[in-house]
C-alpha cells in the first residue's frame, strides 16, 4: 500500500523549497513552490492512513492540514479585470486616441498589476479552509 501524504506514521520524506524571486518587470515578489517528493509507504505493515483533505478559501485547491505551512498558499487578493484606455487622454500631447492601442481593453490583476491571467498569485500565506 502506498499513500502520497506524509502525516502517516511510517516512512516519509518532504522537500519544500521556497524562494522569493523579485520580478524585474513588475514591482512585486513571486514565490516559487516545488514539492519534489511527498511519500508514505506502509507496504510491510497492515496500517491504514486516513486522509482528511480540506478546500482552501483563497486558492480553491485541496490541501492536507498536516502539510500546511506559512507559505503553502499562493493567491491574488483582488480580481482580474480591465479597463479601456481613455480617449480623453488624446487632448493632451502623447495621448492614446491615434495609437493602435486606443480603445483596447487592458486586463490585469488589480492587486499586483500582472497582465497574465494564469499568474499563480502575489500573496503567500497558509491555507485557510472553510472549516476554520
Amino acid at each position: 500500500m502506498a499513500v502520497s501524504f506524509s502525516h502517516c506514521s511510517l516512512l516519509h520524506e518532504i522537500n519544500i523549497p521556497s524562494f522569493p524571486l523579485k520580478s524585474h518587470s513588475k514591482p512585486k515578489y513571486k514565490y516559487l513552490f516545488q514539492f519534489q517528493s511527498i511519500q508514505c509507504s506502509s507496504s510491510n505493515f497492515n496500517i491504514k492512513c486516513s486522509i482528511n483533505l480540506r478546500t482552501c478559501k483563497n486558492c480553491k485547491t485541496q490541501f492536507d492540514p498536516f502539510l500546511n505551512h506559512p507559505l503553502a498558499c499562493c493567491f491574488h487578493t483582488a480580481h482580474f479585470g480591465g479597463e479601456t484606455k481613455r480617449k480623453f487622454e488624446s487632448v493632451y500631447e502623447g495621448g492614446t486616441m491615434n495609437t493602435p492601442d486606443s480603445g483596447k481593453v487592458f486586463q490585469y490583476w488589480h492587486c499586483c498589476g500582472s497582465e497574465d491571467p494564469f499568474d499563480p498569485g502575489c500573496t503567500a500565506s497558509p491555507h485557510f479552509s472553510y472549516d476554520d
